[in-house]
């Protein structure tokens, strides 16, 4: 939240200290006012994780600081590393222009063994097979 709430000071002081007409400083400010709102949101809303189920089939159940829990598809950009870890997700009523959410996970939010459980889902599990027909009649 610190970094949301610096980078969008400096931003703003530079918006301030440009030499644009008025509507543009008006416009700028208020798109940087929007993005840092939008910003804090994302990292201490109602909306934010705090209970996550990851399955060995890729899939995803994010249970919110609210209670609601939505379930979700684990996709490939997620990252899987040492010091850092992502998940990148997409929720199963999401629209196609809801953006795909991401998740970070550092080392010291998790015990060690789950940290590393974790990390071995994400990177060796892998979506179900559908079962697709080979077009011969097997009766």
């Amino acid at each position: 939240m610190a970094w949301v709430v610096a980078s969008s000071a400096a931003i703003s002081a530079l918006a301030l200290a440009l030499p644009l007409d008025s509507w543009a400083r008006v416009a700028s400010l208020s798109a940087v006012l929007f993005a840092s709102v939008r910003g804090l949101q994302l990292c201490s809303g109602r909306g934010v994780p705090a209970l996550l189920h990851v399955g060995i089939d890729r899939r995803l159940a994010a249970t919110a600081r609210d209670g609601r829990t939505h379930e979700g598809s684990i996709l490939d950009a997620s990252y899987v590393g040492t010091r850092v870890t992502t998940i990148v997700w997409r929720p199963d009523d999401a629209r196609w222009y809801v953006p795909a959410r991401t998740i970070l996970i550092l080392p010291d939010t998790l015990s060690g063994d789950d940290f590393r459980q974790l990390r071995v889902l994400l990177r060796y599990g892998r979506p179900p097979i559908d079962n697709v027909a080979s077009g011969v009649d097997a009766g």
